[in-house]
Formats: structure tokens, C-alpha cells, sequence
């Protein structure tokens, strides 16, 4: 039987800092809320609510207990993964071509001001081996470029042409942070300029079985080696493989896809993306990323970031800018298809890759 094809409807995103006006909780129903109006959506129509929360961030055991009933799950079929938001998009597209669900609530969320993102980082890593180091998430991206520096060299002015398009393109992001936030210490050979601009997110989509103007294309997942130090960092596989199997799943080339969203820690992760990818050549990376006007759009995490939101935050760029409502970040010619790329810890060792287009 030929799976069902799949809808996007609405999309919400709420960005902010330590307000205190709102919880957590009131961030998540209005947003939903907001997703739910721009498609003409009404809560009676939810069979099936997935979200992507993560209990070590949001400061709460058990966090889908406590969030989930602001996203809509109340007396609905809902299910959570502890995964990057991307994952919750594709395991509601699945079920919908699996004719299980017709009218789906994602949502993801994280909200960096309530906790100590650096620090709940150093969790994840393996207790023997790996945290006596006292290493953190952002470790791993200085690793990554350290390697990347090793093997091709000092890239000149590209580098820092990269962070100034990265900036101005968040700059005009409607759904960007406007207020500071927390700083990282960031280890050599980053720098300041190239980490996460740190926030708390709240994003939702409508996912369904009705025709509308945005469908899913294809989606992909690949897996590296658990352990950083076994990984090929430049190189990325796992991020390629997802992408390739999206693309196969909606039987077209990358050469096809109009609009890249990747998400990425830091620049770092953005740009080696385009060598993994195939957009450019290696050793490029850098003076790609800031030439093509085709890529984060919305300034990827210089505008706002906060695990795990973020995947489902560049699907939610893609379908702004497919269905023609990305505001001043908009391509002056609208794309056709557009990929997003989600990646979770420990250093983006799993990635989703999703495809979008205009049906």
C-alpha cells in the first residue's frame, strides 16, 4: 500500500528571554494556539499531539507531565521523544502515512534561561571516559574546527565573512532574539562570534492528511559512533546519509532543493554542513556559507537556540519560506523545495534531514 502523502498546515514560533511574565507552559499553549489559527485548525480536529522535550533542560522530571497538556494533549493520543524536534516532525509525518493519525500537533521546546544549558551539556558524556575531562557540548564544535583548521588550513577572510553573513541574516529574522542572553565560554579555536545565541523557543506545527500548499517531500536519519573521538567530525557521515535518504524518498537530487535550513550549534557545525552536503567544495566551507544567500536564511543559531527546538525551527523556516510568510527573511524568488537538517548531542551525533516543496 502506498503511504499517504503528508500536509504542512501552520506553523508558531515564539522566541524570548527570561521573561517572567510567562511560564513555560503559558509559552506552549500560545504558541500551539497561534500554529492552530494560522491553519484554520481547531483542537477537536487533533487526533495525535508529538512533542520533543527534553527533561535535563526544562528543569522538570517526567517534563511531558507537566508541558504536554499546554501542547494539546489532554485526553489525545500523545507521544514524546527526547530527541531534537526534527524527529518529533517525522515520527507525526510517519504516522500520518500510516493512516494512524489525519491531523497531528508537534511541538518542541527548551528554554535556556531556566537553567545551565554548558552544564547540563556535560551530563551526557560517558562518566569514565569522557566527563573527568569536564567537557562540554561546545567542546566538541572547537574539536570539530580544529580538525577542519588541521586538514585545510587557515581560511583567510572567509571565515569571518561567514560569521558577518551569519549575523546579518539573523539580523533581519523576524524570529530572531532582539535582547541579550547568556554567554558561553567558548574554547579555542572558536570564536565568540560563531557560538549559539542562547533562548528560550517554543515551536509548533500542524501536520495532516489534508491537502494544503506545503508537502513532505522525504525524510531521512542516520546514527555516527557514540563516541566523539571515534567520529569523522569534518566529514560528518551521518548528516549525509540523512540527507541523501530524504532526497531518495522524494526521488529528487539535491541539485533540486531551492533552500537549505541546517541547524547547527555553532557556525562551525553550519558550514562544514555544505562540504558533507556536497554544496561545497572541501576546504570551503566558509567562503560557501557566505556567499550563498540560499542558506540559513533566518541566521541559524546567531538568531536564536535552545536543544531540542531547533530542528523543528528550520522546518518551520522552510515552510515560511515555501508557502511565501518568512516576512524580511523571504528568497526574492520563491523556492520550490527546501531542505531542513536537524542534529542532537553529543556533537550532532544523530541528524534528520527532511525535504519540503510546494504541492
Amino acid at each position: 500500500m502506498n503511504a499517504r502523502p503528508v500536509y504542512l498546515h501552520g506553523a508558531a514560533t515564539s522566541v524570548g528571554w527570561g521573561d517572567s511574565r510567562r511560564s513555560l507552559t503559558d509559552m506552549i499553549f500560545a504558541t500551539v494556539t497561534d500554529a492552530l489559527r494560522q491553519s484554520d485548525a481547531h483542537m477537536d480536529a487533533v487526533d495525535s499531539v508529538v512533542i520533543a522535550a527534553h527533561d535535563l533542560i526544562d528543569g522538570r522530571s517526567l517534563s511531558s507531565m507537566v508541558t504536554a497538556p499546554a501542547a494539546g494533549s489532554y485526553l489525545k493520543d500523545e507521544m514524546r521523544v527526547d530527541e531534537d524536534g526534527l524527529v518529533a516532525a517525522s515520527f507525526a509525518a510517519a504516522r500520518i502515512e500510516a493512516g494512524e493519525a489525519r491531523l497531528s500537533v508537534v511541538a518542541a521546546w527548551g528554554r535556556a534561561s531556566e537553567g545551565a544549558p554548558d552544564s547540563v551539556s556535560r551530563v551526557g558524556f560517558d562518566p569514565a571516559f569522557e566527563k573527568p575531562l569536564g567537557l562540554q557540548e561546545l567542546d566538541i564544535s572547537a574539536v570539530r574546527l580544529s580538525a577542519w583548521l588541521a586538514r585545510y588550513g587557515d581560511p583567510g577572510d572567509s571565515r569571518a565573512a561567514a560569521t558577518a553573513a551569519r549575523s546579518m541574516r539573523a539580523g533581519r529574522s523576524p524570529r530572531a532574539l532582539r535582547v541579550p542572553s547568556r554567554d558561553s565560554v567558548l574554547a579555542y579555536p572558536l570564536r565568540q562570534a560563531e557560538g549559539p545565541k542562547w533562548a528560550d523557543i517554543v515551536v509548533a506545527m500542524i501536520i495532516g492528511a489534508a491537502p494544503s500548499p506545503v508537502r513532505v517531500g522525504g525524510v531521512g536519519h542516520a546514527t555516527d559512533l557514540p563516541r566523539p573521538g571515534e567520529r569523522d567530525l569534518v566529514g560528518m557521515p551521518a548528516l549525509r546519509q540523512s540527507a541523501e535518504m530524504a532526497l531518495r524518498g522524494s526521488a529528487r537530487g539535491i541539485d533540486s532543493i531551492d533552500l537549505f535550513e541546517i541547524d547547527g550549534m555553532t557556525l562551525v557545525e553550519e558550514a562544514l554542513a555544505l562540504e558533507s552536503l556536497g554544496l561545497a567544495a572541501p576546504g570551503h566551507a566558509f567562503e560557501h556559507y557566505a556567499l550563498a544567500e540560499n542558506v540559513n536564511r533566518a541566521g541559524g543559531s546567531a538568531a536564536a537556540w535552545c536543544y531540542p527546538a531547533m530542528g523543528l525551527m528550520r522546518l518551520a523556516e522552510c515552510f515560511h519560506q515555501l508557502s511565501g510568510t518568512a516576512g524580511a527573511t523571504q528568497l526574492d524568488t520563491a523556492p520550490r523545495r527546501a531542505m531542513a537538517i536537524g542534529s542532537s548531542p553529543l556533537g550532532a551525533q544523530t541528524h534528520t534531514a527532511v525535504v519540503l516543496e510546494r504541492a
